[in-house]
């Protein structure tokens, strides 16, 4: 997880959070916002402080690795950062947080598509049949890894929505705020995304038994 900080200044000040001293830990986020805008670092290492760990969680499980995901979740806050004088708090600063997040990742997963398509492109003369590729995964990961390899798979609109509900345990009215959609839609993604992580996983399954 995310151990420093770095904010964008003239002098390019480092911010270590654990080492902070802060004046503002009884604060709710609104006061800690409101410092932030005015140029408190202090106060803004805080908000990272309480929030980096929900963040990391949601992108990494998007991603489904590590550095990458801490990456992300640097860029968010740096983001977070740039854009907290625009910040009017029609949303709660934690939902305008999170779509940050959600945005910084969908960047991520397009630059990681250009990146595979061209290592496709470059392997193209050594790739192996399925049976041999499924063998090989079978071989080289648990069942927990391939799940959660088959999730970071998913369509990032499916993907999302599993993450937000089940392991962010959020409401449908939160995650429409964080994703601008309308809540029957939040429903809809979040019922396909059930039916086809489950209709992939079952496939994997068969397989894993015919091996047996």
């Amino acid at each position: 997880m995310i151990s420093e900080y770095v904010l964008p200044s003239s002098q390019s000040t480092r911010m270590s959070i654990p080492n902070i001293v802060p004046s503002y830990t009884e604060q709710d986020d609104v006061t800690l916002v409101s410092a932030s805008q005015v140029g408190d670092q202090d106060a803004f290492a805080l908000l990272v402080q309480r929030h980096q760990r929900y963040v990391f969680n949601l992108v990494f499980r998007m991603l489904g690795q590590y550095e990458e995901a801490n990456e992300v979740t640097q860029d968010t806050f740096l983001a977070a950062w740039q854009g907290l004088p625009g910040f009017r708090g029609d949303a709660r600063f934690s939902t305008w947080l999170y779509r940050i997040a959600y945005n910084c990742t969908l960047k991520q997963l397009e630059q990681r598509k250009r990146d595979q398509a061209l290592q496709l492109a470059i392997q193209a003369d050594q790739c192996i049949d399925s049976d041999e590729r499924v063998e090989a995964e079978i071989e080289a990961h648990d069942r927990q890894t391939v799940v959660r390899e088959h999730l970071s798979n998913l369509p990032a609109k499916y993907r999302v929505v599993l993450v937000l509900r089940h392991l962010q345990e959020m409401t449908y009215e939160e995650m429409a705020e964080i994703l601008t959609v309308p809540i029957g839609t939040i429903k809809t993604h979040l019922f396909r995304a059930r039916n086809l992580l489950k209709e992939r996983l079952e496939a994997l399954e068969q397989e894993w038994k015919a091996r047996e």
